[in-house]
């Protein structure tokens, strides 16, 4: 009897051990999700059809962010193409990372996600608009294919894996396949993959031309492009530098405020637009045809807006809603469409991804992860931010501007040392949206203005001085 027990006890204690070893083979082999992350450039918050826009051709991205989380307040910390790409890779101000400029670069000891999910076991590819000194090697990327800062669509000379040459085919339409070979390649491996693309649409080339197809722009119709109800502003409620910048002066060249010339540039912008909407379409396509959409995240954003005769101007750079508001939308395999309206930037995509993947957080991001928020949990959220407009691109005087959803106040200030402030503006962004109207002299916003403020000042505090 007693030796019946024993053998009773050493065969359950196998079949035991043989469940937790088939427990511990299924979490060893329990693959991390694939990421991929797509910055396009110059892309304004209505530049997707999906985001209110009844004139621009943009049916695949339309596609997605049907099924997507999609985000209705999303906005960059600066509103340049170095800046905002060095921001999204860090997670952190320029301030902070040391990139403010056109092509400046990270700061000594600056780490991006590409290494932090390197570490982790992620296969990392980078496609696509460059920004940022350093090469994507050496910030964590084992593929990169890509061309540097502004320049033409066809013929752009392009590093392919180290292979520097001339490519004839349009470039976003090269980078593009060039991204559907990483991913085909990364799919076959039993490592996730990160892919960071990006594209040169719609930024102007080289020559600042929209240079779209002729049988693209016929898809268009000039007198049915839209034109900015602000664009006679005289800004008579706005600094007075503003009157010499390059927003303005540039606009001027293009024939700005006339309408018409306004719905010419429109279409040649949209245009494009709907070219990159192309070329984009073929990645989905793939990560579709891989059967990837399983275990695979996909990040759509721009890396900042774009003005289109709004006060006058074009460009982007100033903290003004067309040039800061951009489009933001997630899918993946356990995300239900949603609309959301939180305030969330750039800074945040960073902890999101390496919170998907699994990664710790280091404690010296600026942004919070959107995780939760993507799984559809209740929490606490921020209400505004701190726009850092520390860059002097065109022209443009140092700025610190706390974004809400229901206002914009804006410190300008004499010069980097931001000791002086020389102009402020509040705007209502329920009852004036175009920013028209500034408000400081009402006395009746003096409880948001000392709000704002007391954000700016732990800003300077916590970010700037550190």
């Amino acid at each position: 009897m007693k030796r019946f027990k024993f053998s009773w006890f050493i065969a359950c204690m196998a079949l035991i051990g043989q469940s937790l070893g088939v427990l511990a083979q299924s979490n060893t082999k329990e693959k991390k999700p694939n990421i991929i992350f797509i910055y396009a450039d110059d892309l304004r918050f209505d530049g997707i059809g999906i985001n209110g826009n009844q004139h621009i051709i943009t049916p695949m991205l339309d596609r997605i962010a049907e099924k997507s989380v999609r985000f209705n307040q999303a906005n960059v910390v600066f509103s340049l193409c170095s800046p905002s790409r060095a921001a999204l890779l860090t997670g952190r101000y320029g301030s902070a990372n040391g990139v403010l400029e056109l092509g400046s670069d990270l700061n000594d000891g600056e780490i991006t996600i590409a290494q932090y999910l390197k570490k982790a076991g992620y296969h990392t590819g980078m496609s696509g608009k460059w920004h940022i000194g350093k090469e994507p090697k050496a910030v964590g990327f084992d593929f990169s294919v890509f061309f540097r800062s502004n320049g033409t669509y066809y013929g752009r000379t392009i590093n392919d894996e180290g292979t520097v040459a001339k490519v004839e085919k349009h470039c976003d339409l090269y980078c593009a396949e060039r991204s559907m070979d990483f991913i085909k390649e990364a799919a076959k491996n039993e490592a996730p993959f990160f892919l960071f693309h990006n594209t040169q649409l719609p930024h102007m080339n080289g020559e600042l031309i929209w240079d779209a197809r002729q049988e693209t722009k016929k898809k268009y119709e000039t007198s049915k492009m839209p034109v900015a109800a602000n664009r006679m502003d005289d800004l008579s409620g706005k600094p007075e530098y503003l009157k010499s910048v390059r927003n303005l002066s540039q606009a001027k060249v293009y024939g700005y405020p006339d309408s018409l010339a306004i719905q010419k540039h429109t279409l040649d912008y949209y245009s494009v637009i709907t070219e990159m909407d192309e070329y984009l379409g073929l990645l989905f396509q793939t990560i579709e045809d891989l059967g990837l959409k399983q275990n695979t995240y996909v990040f759509f954003m721009s890396d900042n807006g774009w003005m289109l005769g709004e006060h006058g101007f074009t460009s982007k750079v100033l903290p003004y809603q067309p040039s800061t508001k951009v489009p933001l939308f997630v899918i993946g395999p356990d995300l239900v469409p949603v609309d959301l309206d939180q305030m969330v930037v750039n800074i945040d995509i960073a902890p999101t991804i390496l919170e998907l993947a699994g990664v710790g957080l280091p404690d010296n991001f600026h942004g919070n992860s959107l995780l939760p928020l993507l799984k559809g949990e209740s929490l606490d959220w921020r209400d505004a931010f701190v726009y850092e407009g520390l860059g002097t691109y065109g022209g443009a005087l140092p700025n610190l501007t706390v974004i809400n959803k229901d206002f914009r106040y804006i410190e300008t200030y004499e010069n980097r040392s931001l000791e002086k402030v020389i102009f402020r503006e509040f705007y209502d962004q329920n009852k004036d949206p175009l920013e028209v109207n500034n408000l400081m002299d009402s006395a009746e916003i003096d409880e948001k203005v000392n709000a704002a403020q007391e954000l700016i000042n732990a800003h300077k505090t916590n970010i700037l001085n550190q």
